[in-house]
């Protein structure tokens, strides 16, 4: 059962760190990440940085608790989705990164499509340079299922993260890629620890 309460928001999360899918094609259509043309973001607290709040009708419905167990897991899975960022960001900026840091916070589908998305930004002698922003909030939180389950969502700005080719830094945009929008993760426990198993682009929906 899903407990809803107050936002459970880690502060304002900005650059410094972080990028997820690579954005190799051009705007996607069903809301998947990890192909050629998907691009997500997400990053640690930065002060000074605001956060990017979801437009009215995409992402201010039900949101989870900040207390008690349910709040601490939320908190819990907010560090391990900074902690992805934070290691996609590392990888997504070498052209020597194998992702295999991002098994440490990732799992199914999240941690294959960004393989995926790595090794093809790779392919292409192109690295990601500049600052990828977002708001991340708790959603959802389920304690009482098996896995126990968070879902969180975020307003993707990407308008500061771009792609450039490796060797001389000339930017490399591809033509019709989004720049901001609502992106979901869920997170399951797994052994004590959360891991992202999904991560996906809410066709439609605006922030």
């Amino acid at each position: 059962m899903r407990q809803r309460g107050n936002v459970l928001r880690p502060g304002a999360i900005g650059v410094g760190g972080a990028v997820l899918v690579v954005l190799l094609g051009g705007c996607a259509g069903d809301g998947s990440a990890g192909s050629a043309d998907r691009l997500g973001t997400a990053v640690p607290t930065v002060a000074g940085v605001n956060p990017v709040t979801p437009s009215s009708g995409s992402a201010n419905g039900s949101i989870a608790p900040t207390d008690g167990p349910e709040g601490a897991a939320g908190r819990s899975a907010l560090s391990t989705y900074q902690d992805w960022w934070r290691a996609q960001a590392e990888a997504f900026g070498r052209t020597d990164s194998d992702g295999i840091t991002l098994e440490a916070y990732s799992s199914g589908r999240a941690l294959s499509d960004t393989v995926s998305g790595l090794r093809q930004l790779r392919d292409a002698k192109m690295v990601m340079t500049g600052e990828p922003r977002n708001s991340p909030v708790v959603k959802a939180v389920d304690l009482k299922g098996d896995p126990q389950t968070v879902v969180i969502e975020d307003c993707v700005d990407v308008s500061g993260w771009h792609r450039v080719d490796a060797v001389t830094r000339a930017a490399r945009e591809p033509a019709g890629a989004l720049s901001r929008y609502v992106a979901t993760a869920s997170l399951r426990n797994f052994q004590a620890h959360w891991l992202i198993y999904d991560f996906k682009r809410e066709v439609g929906r605006t922030c």
